[in-house]
């Protein structure tokens, strides 16, 4: 007896869940080939996903379906997303833990692995500027764009929320109002002056890219020299790309900066031609000059006007998955009343049930009653809803794809708010680098022309991955 209980002991201590899994029909998963992947197809994220990608997919995941986030939709949804959100948190907890997962793709799921943390992250504790980090660009773009504002503003929109929130039972006095102004105007200054060391700091770090055509050629170079000098500079451009390319976003982000850096640089060279040589090459250059500034307002007008359409197009997709959910809550809630037919109208109970035929003849014509359900063409429900009978049931699949289609509704209108900010910041570092009064007229005709190439390349980049996040279509 003492070997046998000592022997499932032992059982027990290799299985990592008392015994629990190990059993299960005497198999067990591995790393790359897990015996379980629900948590990963809760996450949308394939076994082998590295950790990144994972906290990736929850911060993506959460911030759709977070609590805080549904008030405005009806009960039946509301309590929809919060399931999906413990199920999601739920899967991050197992995930996000290196020994958690290493026992779960071995033996599957164990409530006990999940502990207490199914309840998830609260939206204050939601970390918005490692989300946008995540999302767009990830490290590799740090020292081209920076720090996202929309991550910092997201933060303190949150901050403000929850203050709301908790005072919202009372009434704010006439000097909270003005503090709360006060505070307002100074954390716009704060941003304001952060925005400028944003683009200090991107400017210096350009530069110094730049540096290595513009201090590569001698003083006295030959055409030669002059060639060779950008022929290696293109060439380390081009060995930096790929893993550029790599990053979240990497392929959208390098088109988006290199037009900007290309459209600049020739704004840039035709102002100084516009300023040099005879009066017809100056005549030349200002129209030139004048031409790609009108070219670059009329493209941030575009740009705005697609994140604007993006936005509301999500809006829409949002308003048909809660107009879906409120038919499909007015149908069920119609159902309940069908199995109770004594309704209760003007201090009486009414029959609406089943009448047998003969009943039906020998009584009088019934009275149309207000609110009751029919079917009858252009008919309401009790609920103020169309009946059921004339609506286009939608299949289970049908809901995946239209959530499907909404998530990545958001996730466009998201990538075009991002965009718009990443080439406002890039136009400013651009014309701070350009037009830097420290600098040589020459040694600035240099940066442009090195601007030129980098954003040419740059525009040409492919990402030949199969990866949602690259996708042409955004």
């Amino acid at each position: 007896m003492a070997s046998g209980s000592s022997g499932d002991n032992d059982d027990k201590k290799k299985s990592g869940f008392g015994g629990a899994k190990s059993s299960f029909l005497g198999k067990t998963g591995t790393d790359d080939a897990p015996i379980d992947k629900t948590y990963y197809n809760i996450l949308n994220v394939l076994p082998t996903a590295s950790a990144s990608e994972i906290k990736k997919a929850y911060y993506s995941l959460s911030l759709q379906y977070h609590p805080d986030r549904t008030q405005s939709l009806n009960e039946i949804t509301r309590r929809d997303y919060s399931e999906r959100f413990k199920l999601i948190s739920q899967a991050y907890t197992i995930l996000s833990d290196p020994e958690k997962r290493k026992l779960y793709n071995r033996y599957g799921k164990d409530e006990r692995l999940v502990g207490n943390g199914s309840a998830g992250m609260t939206l204050e504790d939601f970390d918005a500027e490692e989300f946008f980090r995540l999302m767009f660009g990830g490290e590799q773009f740090m020292k081209i764009i920076g720090d996202f504002e929309l991550a910092k503003s997201f933060k303190h929109a949150i901050s403000e929320v929850i203050k709301d929130a908790e005072n919202k039972s009372t009434e704010e006095t006439r000097e909270q109002k003005e503090e709360k102004m006060r505070k307002r105007l100074a954390y716009a200054e704060e941003r304001s002056q952060a925005r400028e060391e944003r683009v200090k700091q991107l400017a210096v770090n350009l530069s110094y890219k730049l540096s290595i055509f513009t201090e590569s050629i001698p003083n006295n170079n030959n055409e030669s020299q002059y060639e060779q000098a950008l022929s290696n500079f293109t060439e380390i451009t081009r060995l930096d790309m790929p893993n550029l390319l790599s990053a979240p976003y990497g392929e959208h982000l390098l088109h988006a900066i290199g037009y900007i850096y290309a459209s600049k640089a020739k704004l840039w060279l035709n102002k100084f031609d516009s300023q040099e040589g005879n009066i017809g090459k100056r005549m030349l250059g200002f129209g030139k000059h004048f031409q790609s500034s009108w070219k670059e307002r009329v493209h941030v007008v575009k740009e705005t006007v697609k994140t604007v359409k993006c936005a509301v197009e999500w809006g829409q997709s949002m308003s048909k998955l809660a107009q879906i959910a409120d038919e499909e809550a007015a149908a069920s809630e119609d159902g309940k009343d069908a199995q109770h037919p004594f309704q209760h109208h003007a201090g009486h109970l009414d029959y609406e049930g089943y009448v047998p035929e003969e009943s039906a003849a020998s009584a009088s014509p019934p009275q149309p009653k207000p609110n009751t359900v029919t079917s009858s063409p252009g008919k309401t429900s009790r609920h103020g809803k169309s009946s059921s009978s004339q609506q286009v049931q939608l299949t289970e699949e049908d809901k995946r794809k239209l959530e499907a289609d909404t998530a990545i509704k958001s996730m466009e209108a998201l990538w075009r708010a991002t965009k718009l900010e990443i080439e406002s910041i890039e136009r400013d570092v651009c014309d701070r680098v350009l037009n830097d009064p420290l600098c040589l007229r020459e040694t600035q005709r240099r940066r442009c022309i090195a601007l030129l190439k980098m954003g040419e390349l740059w525009q040409e980049a492919r990402d030949n991955r199969a990866s949602p996040t690259n996708s042409s279509s955004l």
